[in-house]
């Protein structure tokens, strides 16, 4: 599968968590494109079967907390997706509140198909990444989320 790991970042702190999902989704044998927001063209997304979006979360503890402005304007200038999977992080320093319900809201508007969201503390940008890609990728296939299976027959 094509993916693109495409993120907002101010400090640092979500680029390093894009290129840990980016690392991740190649070691399950994907073909990954990563890169700042600033970088990728609303052409260039259609040219990808799945995507991750990201943005670090500005505002005070209280008051105005929600994904990079920057962000929500990338994802607002985007052509519409068409069912096209994609899956949201965020990097927060002490509490992300619905950042990730508004980055989802977004792209849902754009006609995105939201599989999976993960809010990444700024302390350990990486803790949970694995995990994360290994949930959202295969719900990104065109079926969706894979269904459980009941036990093996004996």
């Amino acid at each position: 599968m094509r993916v693109l790991v495409a993120y907002e970042s101010r400090g640092g702190t979500t680029r390093r968590t894009g290129e840990a999902i980016a690392e991740a989704a190649r070691s399950q044998g994907h073909t990954v494109t990563l890169g700042p927001l600033v970088d990728v063209t609303p052409a260039d997304v259609g040219t990808f079967d799945a995507l991750f979006v990201g943005a670090w979360i500005e505002g005070f503890i209280l008051f105005g907390v929600r994904p990079a402005r920057a962000a929500i304007e990338w994802v607002r200038r985007l052509p519409p997706l068409e069912g096209k999977p994609v899956a949201v992080f965020c990097t927060y320093a002490f509490n992300p509140r619905g950042s990730l319900g508004v980055l989802t809201a977004a792209l849902e508007a754009r006609g995105a198909r939201v599989v999976d969201g993960h809010a990444f503390h700024r302390r350990d940008p990486e803790a949970g990444v694995e995990q994360f890609v290994v949930g959202a990728l295969p719900a990104a296939g065109p079926e969706g989320p894979p269904t459980p299976r009941g036990p093996e027959p004996r």
